[in-house]
């Protein structure tokens, strides 16, 4: 109680309007009767509704930050499909500096405004020339197919879903590997590298791979340079 009522006052000193709440169960029984909030901060330390708590923040479309105590804390099924479906779902470990806490909330805020794609799984997924074929796990670009080891097809997936997006090393880590990182993992990076060869991922292209450091990864989508005008001048 005493870290949640710290982080409560963190909060409030920035300009929040924050509502403390003992459990998930108070939590469900407010918005059964219509409270609603911008964004929902979660502890996941203790026992929680989870495929209540999933459903609700599912339906109301409520970004969702999980503060965890635990490096290897593993998200339960509810809140994995929630994260890959909707991408406002993201993790951190606590403590946590005050500036990475309101950037990871302005960024869930920011795609909860502006909903990811409707694309399902089953679907084609087009991203300027390149067609991400869902069936054959293939990529196409400029009509030459491209192949991608499946978790590089999953990341593909997940960035050409959300251009212009920051998704965070957590939150692509639990999408893919069902857990958060140990210390010194490299599987992401590895895949990111191979995604961005394999694709040949360049401003020439349209799109960039950019790493944030510590952060995460962003599919920049790039508009084509337009050739200047040739300008003449008189001094008369």
């Amino acid at each position: 109680m005493n870290q949640r009522s710290a982080l409560q006052r963190r909060l409030a000193a920035k300009g929040h309007a924050p509502t403390l709440f003992r459990n998930a169960t108070d939590l469900l029984a407010a918005l059964r009767n219509g409270w609603r909030f911008g964004l929902l901060l979660l502890n996941p330390s203790g026992t929680v509704a989870w495929h209540e708590l999933a459903t609700a923040c599912r339906q109301l479309g409520l970004p969702t930050l999980l503060l965890t105590d635990d490096a290897l804390w593993h998200a339960p099924p509810d809140f994995d499909t929630l994260s890959w479906n909707h991408a406002i779902v993201d993790f951190a470990l606590q403590p946590i500096a005050d500036h990475e806490l309101e950037w990871r909330m302005r960024t869930l805020l920011s795609r909860a405004r502006g909903p990811v794609p409707q694309t399902t799984r089953t679907d084609d997924l087009i991203c300027g020339d390149y067609r991400l074929l869902t069936q054959r796990r293939a990529v196409l670009h400029r009509g030459r197919e491209l192949k991608l080891d499946p978790r590089e097809f999953e990341l593909a997936f997940m960035l050409f879903r959300n251009p212009d997006h920051l998704l965070t090393r957590d939150f692509l880590w639990i999408a893919l590997w069902k857990h958060l990182p140990r210390k010194g993992a490299r599987a992401l990076d590895i895949a990111a590298a191979g995604i961005r060869k394999k694709l040949d991922l360049r401003e020439e292209n349209g799109v960039l791979l950019r790493a944030a450091y510590k952060r995460g990864y962003e599919l920049l989508t790039v508009a084509p340079e337009v050739p200047a005008s040739r300008l003449a001048f008189s001094s008369s």
